[in-house]
């Protein structure tokens, strides 16, 4: 599959799925070239699961955004016209900036893990068949074998379904924090148990 294909396959997953979060309003042209600016980023990374060239879904994870907003900087033209239709409201506008405030690390409680699941969707019709569960175990390998042994994860308190699953795999909820002005999120903290070497 091409890599612009893929992304864009990623973005409406993510625009269709994860349609309660703000990035979703900003459409598929922004989220598109956001995840491949993950995808491209060196501290980040997007990882799908595919059947018969389709994205059935995928988990996206990384060391802070700056990076990400950095490398989609690179493509100005691209991300002038994805967020030209926000840039004529106001209140998009802020709740960008307040995003961008929350990349920089402002508004969280101190003491986390810098590494992060940013975010995971799975296609309805696949639902059921443990693809979000694959996918959240290569992530924490992806991570594991960068060296990194806990990840946080900010899940929106109305999203009960995902705090659900988050908890079933053994992530800790640790702290509250509000990302939008009034809308509170709750801090998952995830642990990786470290590989013991094998004895020769």
């Amino acid at each position: 599959m091409e890599r612009r294909d893929l992304y864009q396959q990623v973005a409406r997953l993510h625009v269709d799925n994860i349609n309660k979060g703000f990035l979703a309003t900003l459409g598929t042209g922004f989220v598109a070239l956001m995840y491949q600016a993950i995808d491209e980023a060196p501290a980040s990374v997007l990882l799908v699961e595919e059947r018969d060239d389709r994205v059935v879904g995928f988990v996206a994870g990384g060391c802070g955004m700056g990076a990400i907003y950095k490398r989609m900087l690179r493509s100005p033209f691209r991300l002038g016209v994805a967020l030209l239709p926000s840039l004529v409201r106001p209140g998009r506008i802020l709740r960008i900036l307040e995003i961008l405030r929350y990349s920089r690390g402002h508004s969280l409680p101190p003491n986390l893990p810098e590494a992060e699941l940013l975010s995971i969707a799975v296609d309805p019709s696949c639902r059921g068949q443990q693809v979000a569960e694959r996918l959240y175990r290569r992530l924490e390998e992806h991570f594991r074998k960068t060296g990194i042994l806990s990840y946080r994860i900010i899940v929106g308190e109305a999203l009960a379904p995902a705090h659900k699953f988050y908890r079933r795999m053994g992530a800790v909820p640790t702290d509250q924090v509000a990302v939008h002005q009034g809308e509170l999120s709750t801090v998952y903290v995830q642990t990786l148990a470290q590989v013991q070497p094998h004895s020769p």
